[in-house]
Formats: structure tokens, C-alpha cells, sequence
């Protein structure tokens, strides 16, 4: 069996800004196991545990999505954390920009994988980049003033162009993902 999810790939130039306000969030030395930058990306659904055999009718169902989606623009836009900032377990970038086409894509992508036997979520889709997942109680308050004086953090906006399937195997030094494969988007405005 092999672990997959589908999600939307960053440039490289955001990587660094974002490893940037890693740094400086990570002097509130607050207990936060931090995402390795190069591992960040925009999850559109986490697929799990699949048979090998099954990849051939993911990338069918995911290039009938991109066929008929046109690439569109985000922009990474301040910092935050779930659920809340009071109550820290996840630390975030938000994204802004044409949502509205993004909130389409992970739809598409929802229903595209209902015929193969994927329940859609039940909650809403909150478009984010996970930055760290809090692993500890204390200094927490530090963490808390860091994130609200980071609320300014902008990295410069992207063209999101494909869909890509990625292979995850979790190692001692971390998650290792891998693209399966890419499906870019041919539609038109």
C-alpha cells in the first residue's frame, strides 16, 4: 500500500520566504515540530493508505479535472493557527487571491474521487500551509505574540497550473514525498 494525497506544488522563491518567517517564529522556542520547507504544499485531499494498481484511475480522474480548470493566481498572506491562536496546534501562512477558483479546484477534486470510493470531507476547506503542529503546552504565549507580530507576512503571489499526486512515506528524519505523477490544467478562462 502505498500513502497519497492530492495537493498544488509551491515555487521555490515562496519556499524561502516561508522558511524566513519559520526562523523567526522559531525563536519563540516554543515546542512546534516545524515542516521542512521543501515538504510544504497546499493539500487538496489526503487519499491515505491505496493499492499501486489504483494510481492509473487517480491520474484518469485528475487529468478530467485539470482538463476543464484554468491556471489561476494565489497569494501567501499572513500567519495564524488552528484552531485558534489562543489554543495552538497547528501554525499556518493563509492564502489569499482567487479563492473562489482554488475553492472550485478542491470540489472538482472531491467529487472526481466519490466514483473511486472517497468520502468528500465533512468540514470546509480552509486553504493553508501548514508551517508546524505544536507538540507541547509550554511557552505557548511566546509563540502566540510571535504569530501576532507576523501578521504582515506576504510572499509574492503564484500561478497555480496543475494537480500533482504525491506518494508519502514517513521516515525516521521525516515525511518523504514524492510526485506520482502531474496533471496540469488545460482549461481556458
Amino acid at each position: 500500500m502505498i500513502r497519497t494525497f492530492i495537493a498544488i506544488d509551491l515555487p521555490p522563491g515562496l519556499r524561502e520566504d516561508l522558511e524566513a518567517l519559520q526562523k523567526k517564529l522559531q525563536k519563540a522556542d516554543a515546542p512546534v515540530s516545524w515542516v521542512k520547507v521543501d515538504r510544504v504544499h497546499l493539500t487538496l485531499k489526503f487519499l491515505g493508505d491505496v493499492a499501486p494498481e489504483r494510481i492509473d484511475s487517480f491520474r484518469d480522474a485528475l487529468a478530467a479535472v485539470s482538463a476543464k480548470t484554468s491556471p489561476f493566481r494565489l497569494k501567501p498572506l499572513g500567519c495564524g493557527a488552528f484552531p485558534s491562536i489562543k489554543q495552538i496546534r497547528v501554525v499556518w501562512v493563509g492564502l489569499q487571491g482567487e479563492d473562489e477558483a482554488l475553492n472550485k479546484l478542491q470540489q472538482e477534486v472531491e467529487k472526481a474521487m466519490i466514483p473511486l470510493g472517497f468520502e468528500p470531507e465533512g468540514r470546509s476547506f480552509k486553504p493553508h500551509l501548514t508551517l508546524g503542529r505544536v507538540k507541547g503546552k509550554h511557552r505557548l504565549e511566546r509563540l502566540q505574540e510571535f504569530l501576532m507580530s507576523n501578521q504582515s507576512f506576504e510572499a509574492e503571489a503564484f500561478d497555480v497550473t496543475e494537480l500533482v499526486l504525491y506518494k508519502s512515506e514517513l521516515r525516521p528524519e521525516g515525511a518523504r514525498y514524492t510526485p506520482l505523477f502531474r496533471a496540469p490544467f488545460t482549461g481556458h478562462h
